[in-house]
């Protein structure tokens, strides 16, 4: 019974009774070493969070992106290939519009590469394919022109300058040279034409600004582009975060706005400061997007550091629970139970071993001190189908011969918490004790608790256990020299007081 009800315990501790903890802290970059160990004294284990991981939202490179740039670059291989054959340049450039059309991000140089040769050889294929005094006009070309400044203009090419509108074109990057000057004029054209810009937020330190594949300078809040359609994310940590995908006009400003501003920032860290959760909705938002995508419903806690580098937290959402420091602990305990009975002192057995059952419950109180335990209980034990005889050994009082089936055992011992019970933890108490045994023993005992919280943040627990007692009859008392047995396997439940 002892094995299995430790193999018992064993599982219900493997299994955690409260969810991961989840610490967001309104600083770069989480605390570590000491500071670390003592947040975590208050949290439990947790997975800890600096402000740009609820700033920026993850969007990372996926397998998607590479098979998007290769298929691109299987049409664009098909389409040379095809080029010269008669009337095949507009399947050519709708065959690349449609490959190009599913990318989202450009993850450096040479996907960059990639996309302006393509959009260079649609453009080729499109105006090739209809009259160029139709292309302006008909209906069927419309998706490959674009309004800029007044001016109708081929978007494919519009849109290869805009992503590097300092590139030097060659001959050989064109399948024909009626293209090759036509795309020349069109650069010469659109640089006349104001700039757009890109402005760029405050972002947490260490992330960098991707535009068209190209890294933009650390700290740069301006991006000049031309008109025409571009790609822009942030790297945090190796990461791709925040894909944008837009079009621009010459003279258009883009914003390009992390999800919390740092002045957000400053303000959440202030209010966790003062012990408070309320926070700008933002910032809300933010850490409640981060815990959905880590995606185990953690017990979440918001974090910051105070001017002397202390680490200050608060708890805020999924039942976080600030657990502090409670060196003392006392517990009332209720159980009910039953086990077995065995003694060689029940009424005619003639001094043999006897094995019966026994069914009763135990009020107690648990006194803890940091791990250490002091304990005692009044145990009741009722085995009818059994009498215990008492008195004093040759019948000088009046109580000689009575019976009792009824068996009463106060006890007290210490013993050792495994962890010490703190709200809604798993923990576990094995002690040793020493009581009397009414009517007339006495002798020492052995427990094993365990408690299981009622729920993530209780003071409650449902205990499981297991009780031994091994006793001699006390010299002078009928039965001298018997010896007394029990074993007792309860339920209940122990609240902190």
């Amino acid at each position: 019974m002892l094995s299995a009800l430790v193999l018992a315990a064993s599982a219900l501790a493997a299994s955690p009774a409260t969810p991961p903890a989840l610490v967001v802290w309104m600083a770069p970059s989480p605390p570590e070493g000491e500071a670390r160990k003592h947040v975590e004294r208050e949290t439990g284990p947790a997975e800890h969070r600096a402000w740009a991981d609820i700033t920026l939202t993850p969007e990372p490179a996926a397998a998607a992106d590479e098979t998007r740039i290769a298929a691109l670059n299987t049409v664009l291989k098909e389409g040379r290939e095809r080029w010269n054959e008669f009337d095949s340049e507009s399947g050519i450039a709708r065959a690349l519009a449609a490959a190009i059309d599913p990318i989202a991000v450009l993850t450096g140089p040479n996907d960059k590469s990639t996309l302006l040769t393509a959009l260079l050889w649609e453009g080729a294929g499109i105006t090739r394919g209809y009259p160029e005094n139709l292309f302006a006009s008909l209906q069927d070309t419309s998706a490959f022109r674009v309004s800029v400044a007044g001016k109708s203009m081929v978007r494919p090419w519009v849109d290869a300058i805009a992503l590097d509108p300092k590139h030097v074109f060659e001959r050989t990057e064109f399948p024909d040279g009626q293209s090759f000057a036509k795309v020349a004029a069109l650069q010469s054209d659109l640089a006349l034409l104001p700039r757009a810009h890109l402005v760029i937020d405050v972002l947490p330190t260490g992330t960098q600004v991707v535009v068209d594949g190209s890294p933009v300078a650390e700290g740069a809040r301006d991006v000049e582009l031309s008109a025409g359609h571009h790609f822009a994310h942030v790297l945090a940590a190796g990461q791709i975060a925040e894909r944008m995908e837009f079009d621009v006009a010459p003279g258009d400003t883009v914003p390009l706005r992390a999800l919390v501003s740092p002045e957000e920032l400053v303000s959440a860290s202030a209010s966790v400061l003062n012990g408070s959760a309320e926070v700008p909705a933002d910032v809300a938002t933010g850490v409640r997007s981060l815990a959905g995508r880590i995606g185990t419903s953690p017990r979440v806690f918001l974090g910051t550091v105070d001017e002397k580098g202390k680490p200050r937290i608060v708890a805020f959402s999924g039942g976080a629970v600030i657990t502090k420091k409670r060196p003392v602990t006392f517990l009332f305990v209720g159980e009910l139970g039953g086990g077995v009975l065995e003694s060689s002192g029940f009424s005619g057995n003639q001094g043999q071993e006897e094995l019966t059952y026994q069914f009763g419950g135990s009020l107690g109180f648990e006194l803890g001190i940091y791990n250490a335990a002091i304990y005692g209980s009044g145990d009741i034990a009722l085995s009818p189908s059994v009498q215990m005889p008492f008195g004093t050994e040759g019948g000088t009082t009046p109580e000689d011969n009575e019976q009792t089936s009824a068996f009463f055992r106060p006890n007290g011992g210490v013993g050792v918490y495994l962890p010490r019970p703190l709200p809604g933890k798993v923990w576990f108490l094995l002690g040793a004790n020493y009581g009397w045994f009414a009517p007339s023993s006495a002798g020492p005992g052995v427990k094993l608790s365990v408690g299981i919280p009622l729920k993530n943040d209780s003071q409650t627990w449902l205990r499981i256990t297991l009780d031994g007692y091994r006793g001699d009859q006390l010299p002078g008392m009928l039965g001298e020299g018997t010896q007394t047995s029990m074993a007792s396997l309860r339920i209940g439940f122990g609240s902190l007081m």
